[in-house]
């Protein structure tokens, strides 16, 4: 969960080719935990290698179990989410592997009202509520 100093959450858009069309959605930057990695490791990686960041990360403060449809397949899923705050101008796009950079199209910042608004795909669910649950969480 990257805030802004207004506390606006950064989310990525995917667009994900698939035989029945393309499936779109948001979601927050994060990826796979690397054999020999903690939780915290990982989420600072993700963000340096999707963003160009290199944050503090917090946490993790939630942490979900989901299962999701990936590559012809369900997979079960746990998304351990970390907090860091950051300018609203300084993430940048730019994908690390060739998978990502065909999927990852665009970044943009969210009020927890307009997830809430939005009739896009937006993960996680409950995504706002967990932003006004941050809101003051902030720390050095």
């Amino acid at each position: 969960m990257l805030f802004d100093e207004g506390g606006a959450i950064l989310l990525i858009r995917f667009v994900v080719p698939r035989e029945d069309g393309e499936f779109v959605f948001w979601a927050l930057p994060g990826g796979e935990i690397e054999n020999g990695e903690t939780e915290g490791e990982a989420a600072a990686r993700e963000v340096r290698e999707e963003l160009g960041l290199e944050l503090t990360v917090r946490g993790p403060v939630y942490c979900d179990s989901n299962q999701f449809f990936h590559q012809g397949e369900m997979q079960d899923n746990v998304d351990f989410l970390f907090r860091a705050e950051c300018g609203r101008e300084e993430p940048r796009l730019i994908g690390f592997t060739t998978d990502e950079r065909e999927i990852m199209k665009e970044v943009r910042w969210w009020s927890a009202a307009e997830i809430e608004a939005s009739e896009e795909r937006i993960f996680p669910v409950g995504l706002a509520e967990r932003m006004r649950e941050q809101r003051g969480q902030r720390g050095d």
